[in-house]
């Protein structure tokens, strides 16, 4: 059975006006402060940014970020077990 949809023009004229340039522009505007507040992680941003340069299409940047993503979600597992292990023997 079919739908009636109402559509937000509002939103819709907001998405057309989008301007990737100046997005890409912000963001790396906000990395390098970022950066600049937490300079501990350079190492690891030129890491990334290197994996990123080799990475060639846009499918295998996505993949690389990915697997960066995946590694630091595996540490951070290894660390809270770790900290359970802490916790369990403190009780």
């Amino acid at each position: 059975m079919a739908r009636k949809l109402k559509v937000d023009t509002a939103a819709a004229a907001h998405q057309s006006s989008w301007d990737p340039e100046k997005a890409l522009a912000q963001a790396l505007a906000e990395r390098s402060q970022f950066l600049e507040t937490y300079p501990q992680y350079r190492t690891f941003q030129a890491e990334i940014d290197r994996m990123l340069d080799k990475a060639g299409s846009a499918d295998n940047r996505m993949a690389v970020l990915a697997m960066l993503i995946e590694g630091k979600l595996v540490e951070l597992s290894q660390e809270f077990k770790k900290l359970n292990n802490i916790l369990t023997r403190m009780n």
